[in-house]
């Protein structure tokens, strides 16, 4: 007797909060704005950082604030004006106010329950990069005829289409510029689809980067992530032979004292942040149009829910090889989980986030549920052969010796997740050995 769905919330009505983002060279101006951000955030930092090793607590923003409103009026410390704009200045005061304030969270959080955290949480420490992210509020970023404008910045930035209201604008620094992020609001009300028993079930990976399938007859979709894989080879190698260049001459070379004793440690060089926007780049092209790609199947197969796999600490615990733990960590899956989510709202389609443990050990076509019971090590316990029914690289066996590509078996079992009585019939049985493989071009 197959057992009910249990009650999977879906999203109600709501305003979806998005953000445009585009590249710029950097100018003096520029420079100058991120220079001052940088020592207005360390500034900040010691202060509250003096506060807390002397007992003389700083609460919260508001207080931060008027004490360099009161060091600018004294002529002691003219920081607070010398971001162009005030409230530029006021929201990288909240921005180490935030980060201040978390750390207190997670410290609260840890002495009750240590084993939610891989370590004890540290003090925030001081920014070594000369540059640093500034914002500039839409009290002085104006939107005139499809134009971003900030007149102390000398900017005049196109904008995408149908960009009206907008809110706090960053200035975020990169290799070769300036990334600039505008959010802004939707011009719809996105109203999401109900339930209609069509679901696509995603099962993140490595050579297949997501493998998609659903329980509508459509043929299932792979993902190709050997370009990404490659992507990540190629940096992880050039980057491995600049640190030996570094340390050979000494690049950026800084000695601390530890409780092991001295430890030489260094700071990204110019080619080492070059290469690393380079791979940022490569990935962030890769994850919107594998994002695009997988909303557009969900489209086509007419499913209102999307069923994701994804573990707590999957990363840090990954246990697959060495080289396969390599390429899997380099893979940003949550990156490319968000991208997927948000692009998915927008078309009114609930993505759900599940755990995705056994899925990949037990069978979708034999109606199994994905729990310990029917594992590997359960299999070896009541004396079942084969114990483990992944035949090969890519292929996985049922029961009946039926052959099934071993992500799309993962993919249906995510489903099976969240839907227990998920049930594969003729029709999705007889596709799931013909899924379409895609690479996007980046």
């Amino acid at each position: 007797m197959a057992k009910k769905n249990k009650q999977v919330p879906r999203n109600d009505l709501q305003y979806e909060q998005l953000a445009s983002e585009y590249l710029i060279k950097a100018t003096p101006k520029l420079d100058e704005y991120s220079l001052v951000a940088h020592n207005l955030y360390n500034r900040a930092l010691f202060d509250l950082r003096q506060g807390f090793f002397k007992k003389k607590y700083i609460k919260g923003y508001s207080q931060l604030d008027q004490i360099f409103k009161e060091r600018y009026q004294k002529r002691e410390l003219m920081l607070y004006h010398s971001l162009g704009y005030v409230q530029s200045a006021q929201q990288t005061l909240r921005e180490v106010t935030t980060v201040w304030q978390s750390f207190f969270k997670a410290l609260k959080a840890y002495k009750v329950n240590p084993s939610k955290f891989s370590g004890k949480p540290r003090l925030p420490r001081y920014l070594r990069d000369k540059r640093h992210t500034f914002f500039v509020t839409n009290q002085n970023a104006k939107v005139k005829d499809g134009y971003l404008i900030v007149p102390k910045l000398d900017l005049k930035l196109k904008l995408a289409p149908n960009i009206e209201k907008i809110g706090r604008v960053a200035f975020k620094p990169v290799a070769n510029g300036y990334k600039v992020i505008v959010p802004y609001k939707a011009n719809k009300e996105i109203k999401y689809l109900p339930d209609n028993g069509k679901y696509i079930g995603i099962d993140p990976g490595i050579d297949n980067a997501f493998a998609c399938a659903s329980n509508t007859g459509n043929r299932p979709l792979l993902i190709n992530g050997r370009g990404i894989k490659s992507v990540n080879q190629y940096y992880n190698k050039k980057r491995a032979e600049l640190r030996q260049l570094q340390a050979r001459y000494h690049q950026l070379e800084r000695i601390i004292n530890t409780k092991q004793g001295k430890k030489v440690v260094y700071q990204d060089t110019q080619a080492m942040k070059k290469i690393t926007a380079w791979r940022n780049d490569k990935i962030r092209q890769f994850a919107h149009k594998a994002s695009k790609r997988i909303v557009d199947y969900a489209l086509s197969c007419e499913a209102n829910t999307i069923v994701i796999g994804k573990n707590k600490s999957w990363k840090r615990s990954s246990n697959i090889g060495k080289r396969n733990n390599q390429n899997f960590v380099g893979i940003p899956h949550q990156v490319m989980i968000d991208m997927i989510k948000y692009k998915a709202n927008l078309a009114g389609i609930t993505v759900i986030q599940t755990n995705e443990s056994y899925t990949s050990q037990t069978s979708s076509l034999d109606h199994e549920q994905p729990c310990w019971e029917n594992g590997n090590k359960s299999r070896k316990r009541q004396g079942k052969s084969p114990v483990n029914r992944r035949i090969k690289r890519g292929l996985f066996k049922a029961n009946d010796d039926r052959l099934i590509n071993a992500d799309i078996n993962g993919a249906l079992q995510i489903i099976r997740k969240v839907f227990s009585n998920f049930q594969v019939n003729d029709e999705i049985a007889g596709v799931v050995l013909r899924p379409v493989k895609w690479s996007p071009k980046f």
